[in-house]
This record gives structure tokens, sequence and C-alpha cells, in this order.
């Protein structure tokens, strides 16, 4: 029947990497294109043959799509680890058919001044007593401005610890302004969003937030989405540093953080949107500190 909704089995583009069976290129995009449901008959126009989606299905890579998408969530499935290993597992079948890099990805730099200015960008651990003096945080915000203009999808939310002038809670950024959503702020749930215990201390930690439907419209549902925002995270992310080191101020930042407890930090909705990036501003203890 191809009115029949199917979606990827959780963990299943996990195989690969814990000695299951390896996915075809063909198997890869198909088990992609399914993690947000399709019907036999959607998978069939984007040119998916009807033998392969059956070999899925008997192998207990596709299953029928839960009747409440709301299941993936309560269960804990992530949809980012999901969707950065669609992308992981297509980008790995497809690597025979991509082009053979004809230059060194990166080069090797060829002043002492450029390597000394990296040095400077390093990540702070130690971070001084001293509040953030509040025309930082706001150099840093407006840096952001031009890239979050045109990435709707992206916002900013503002941990605010010790910043003269600026009170203590939970800010959302928005049109060059900060709105505060939550007096106070809970450092024991800050430091476990990243469980790293230079989170704390003075200053300020900003969390990207993706708004997924917003995210959907601007780059469509497949798995390169997530790697692209990502990227953009990573590019907002630079920016942010920059704009802080610039103004003496020192930075330390991961992708690698507990979802639901920014979420929880930040008050945001379940199911639509997600922190994704954290990155802590404040002013280093000293010059020598940086690692």
């Amino acid at each position: 029947m191809t009115d029949t909704a199917l979606q990827s089995v959780p963990q299943v583009l996990l195989e690969p990497f814990t000695g299951g069976p390896v996915l075809t290129g063909a198997e890869a995009a198909c088990v992609a294109a399914a993690l947000t449901p399709a019907t036999r008959g959607e998978l069939l126009e984007r040119g998916f043959a009807p033998e392969l989606i059956d070999s899925l299905l008997a192998g207990g890579l596709l299953a029928p799509a839960p009747a409440k998408a709301g299941l993936w969530h309560r269960h804990g499935w992530g949809r980012p680890e999901l969707l950065v290993r669609a992308a992981d597992a297509s980008r790995t079948a497809r690597s025979g058919e991509l082009p053979a890099a004809t230059a060194p990805v990166a080069g090797v730099l060829d002043s002492r001044e450029a390597f000394e200015q990296v040095l400077k960008r390093r990540s702070t651990r130690q971070f001084d007593r001293r509040p953030l003096p509040a025309p930082v945080l706001h150099t840093v915000l407006a840096a952001a401005d031009p890239l979050l203009s045109v990435w709707p999808h992206l916002r900013l939310y503002a941990a605010v610890q010790y910043v003269d002038g600026v009170e203590r809670g939970v800010h959302a950024y928005q049109g060059g302004a900060l709105t505060l959503k939550e007096v106070g702020l809970d450092d024991t749930r800050l430091r476990d969003c990243a469980h790293q215990y230079w989170v704390l201390g003075t200053g300020c930690v900003l969390f990207f937030v993706v708004d997924w439907h917003a995210l959907e419209q601007a780059h469509g549902a497949g798995p390169d989405a997530y790697t692209t925002v990502l990227t953009e995270c990573g590019r907002l992310a630079h920016t942010a540093v920059l704009a802080a080191n610039g103004v003496g101020a020192g930075t330390w930042m991961t992708p690698a953080i507990d979802e639901q407890v920014a979420a929880e930090l930040c008050g945001l909705d379940s199911g639509s949107e997600e922190a994704l990036y954290m990155l802590k501003i404040g002013m280093p203890r000293n010059t020598e500190d940086t690692q």
C-alpha cells in the first residue's frame, strides 16, 4: 500500500559503526529520507525502488511510523543525532564517488603574527572574578546580528551570570535587544549543560538555538540541513569569538551539550526548538590561561 507511513528505526544508522550491516548508498539515502515519516508512495516518487523499500522493511531498517510524532521525543530518540548520523552514513557511502582533493585542506601559517593571533583565540579555561563589562557583551551580540538576520532559524539566548548593568538570569536576544525570560540562574543546571566547571563564574553563556520548523523551511528536511545548521553555528561562534577577543574577553565553546538540560534552562518549546551550541564569554584570569 502506498499510503502506509514509514519511518527509520531508531539507532539503525549507528549499525555500521557497531559491527552491524554496512549501508549501501541507496540504503543510506532511503533511511535518511524516512527520518521524517514518509509514505511508501512518497518514497517511490523520490526514486527509491519498491524492492529496496521491501528489503529495508524486511531487514528492520524501516518500520511503520508511530501514530504520534511526539513519540520520538518522549523516548529520547534525538533528532539531531539521527540527522547527523544519516549525513555521515550518506557521505561514507558516497565517499568513492566524490572527487579527490586537488590541494591541501589547510595551509601552513606563514608568519609569526598569524600564529600569535591563532593562539589568542584558543579557548579560555579560567575566568576572572571581575564582572563582564556590558559593552563587551553588546559588542559580541552586535557582531552576530548580520548572520542572525539572514539565518532566522537561529536564535541566541544569554544566561547572564555577572554582567555589569544586566540582570542575572536567562535572556532572549532578538532584534538587537535582550529580553529577560527568567530571573535568577541555577549554576548547577548551567554547569550540567556541558558538564564542565569552567562554564561557571562571572560573565555570560550564549546558547545557539535552532527552530526546527524554520530550519526546514530554509534548508528542507533532509539530513544535510542539520550539518548545514551546525556549520552556521560554527560560523556564528567564530564571529562571536573574534568580537570577544577584540575587546579583551576570553571564550570557551562547545557543541557537546545536554540538549534537554539546556532546553529547560532556556525555556525552549519542546519538539520545535533545541540548543545546538554554547559559548562562554568572560574576562580571562590572566593572559596565560588559554589552552
